[in-house]
């Protein structure tokens, strides 16, 4: 482990710093008996006595996911920058960045490649196998396995210029504790973004997909693709004829942003409404309730494709903790 990531570590049962083994693949909190391996390059600190039933099965079904559906696309670069408008290429530039909830570490990449200085990629799931694979080749980013809740890093001394997550909050046992969470690993004059799936402009997928997703994720992995994949072949063809006034219809601004995908990318966002064990659905004053509990300045949430939210704040340069 690079010196520099051994700086922002922390044991995620007590918080106490971190110190590198004597070349046996661990970690080791002095503060605490607790050690954690190393496996595969990946440090692996999960307090697994801490983690919920729906924590386990959530980080089970998304593993699953992410090592099957591996591919890194050439629409990601754009939908990566569509979900983090305002924010654009340049505002990575020189800034230690956290990935919380990285999946296949696709957002991690193009973070690296925007200019950040160091970029760590943090997930639950075994999709830190596919990260790995997918970040080797790039400087200064690292996969890190932890849980959000619990997160392996020092909020003494918070050290993070840009923490983001997206599409991870919304799966949590608790959002809003998720994303105070985060909040507290970000510097002084950082900034904290976030896209949760929205309550307002959903009523069809809440209505319709959730109760089919009570059915879902009762079946193993492999039979979820059978049953995905009809339901993908729908949406895409969905995706191509919506236009127009279409767009006016439930989730029709959503559809049709699914055009500029391939099949294959539709297929795992087939696969992936489906496979959730839990999914929330925020309302606009429920997420501005998160940023200001947080005590965070500048404050700008907007509506993406009629049923998400994107949120960004600004934790002041004057205070120490959230």
């Amino acid at each position: 482990m690079e010196s520099s990531l051994l700086d922002v570590l922390a044991c995620p049962a007590c918080g106490g710093p971190l110190e590198a083994g004597d070349g046996d693949g661990t970690y080791a909190c002095p503060a605490c008996p607790c050690t954690y391996p190393v496996v595969r390059g990946v440090p692996r600190l999960v307090d697994e006595a801490a983690l919920s039933g729906l924590q386990s099965r959530t980080a089970d079904a998304f593993g699953w996911q992410w090592q099957h559906f591996t591919e890194m696309h050439d629409a990601y670069e754009e939908q990566f920058l569509d979900w983090i408008r305002p924010l654009d290429r340049a505002f990575f530039a020189g800034k230690r960045v956290l990935d919380a909830g990285c999946g296949i570490g696709r957002h991690a990449y193009f973070a690296a490649r925007f200019g950040a200085s160091e970029v760590v990629a943090l997930d639950l799931s075994e999709a830190v196998e596919t990260a790995r694979d997918n970040l080797a080749a790039l400087d200064g980013v690292h996969v890190v396995q932890g849980d959000i809740l619990r997160p392996p890093f020092r909020r003494d001394e918070p050290a993070f210029d840009l923490v983001y997550s997206i599409g991870v909050l919304h799966h949590l046992p608790d959002p809003r504790a998720g994303f105070l969470s985060l909040a507290r690993l970000v510097r002084p004059g950082g900034t904290i973004f976030v896209w949760v799936y929205g309550h307002e402009g959903n009523a069809l997928v809440r209505h319709v997909v959730e109760p089919l997703r009570r059915l879902t994720t009762r079946l193993s992995p492999s039979s979820l693709r059978v049953v995905a994949w009809p339901l993908s072949v729908a949406l895409y063809v969905a995706s191509r004829v919506i236009r127009g006034p279409l767009r006016r219809l439930p989730s029709g601004e959503y559809v049709a942003s699914l055009r500029r995908f391939t099949f294959r990318q539709v297929y795992s966002i087939g696969f992936d409404q489906l496979v959730a064990p839990s999914s929330r659905y925020i309302r606009r004053d429920e997420l501005a309730e998160w940023f200001d509990a947080a005590g965070l300045e500048d404050v700008e949430i907007t509506q993406r494709n009629g049923n998400s939210w994107r949120g960004r704040g600004r934790r002041p340069s004057a205070q120490t903790d959230a």
